[in-house]
């Protein structure tokens, strides 16, 4: 699929959602408003994506009147995207992909996620490799 420049003024960040939130509940929430021109849903982390508007001013009215709503069961975090440090949105300027691979690569985002993914690494690197460990306790099944 080619890649899309999704245009920052029009750019949405959606936080807070569920696990199983896909672009279609976006949509359907954002087109409420206005009209939606792209949506892309993280799938690795889950729980966030972003709406591309075709006016600005529908950004600005979706983050008004969506903020704090429920989407897909979720409570969900709305706002106009932020560039980061590159002067890329927060998905690092990577275009329109329906979120069904990758996820945020964002400075803070990345950094987050691997300090949580060696946190739930390294106990069972201990586990692997030291028999003491394993005969302290009992094994279930």
């Amino acid at each position: 699929m080619a890649h899309h420049a999704w245009n920052p003024e029009c750019k949405v960040y959606v936080g807070g959602l569920k696990e199983e939130a896909n672009r279609y509940d976006l949509e359907d929430a954002f087109s409420k408003i206005g009209k939606v021109v792209n949506v892309w849903v993280a799938r690795r982390p889950p729980g966030f994506g972003f709406v591309e508007m075709e006016d600005p001013r529908d950004a600005l009215d979706c983050v008004k009147e969506l903020d704090g709503t429920r989407i897909c069961g979720g409570r969900v975090k709305v706002e106009m995207s932020k560039p980061d440090r590159g002067g890329r949105g927060r998905d690092g300027g990577r275009g329109g992909r329906d979120g069904d691979r990758g996820g945020d690569r964002g400075g803070r985002d990345r950094r987050e996620r691997y300090k949580s993914r060696s946190r739930s690494r390294t106990p069972e690197r201990r586990r692997r490799r030291s028999p003491s460990y394993r005969s302290m306790s009992p094994r279930r099944n």
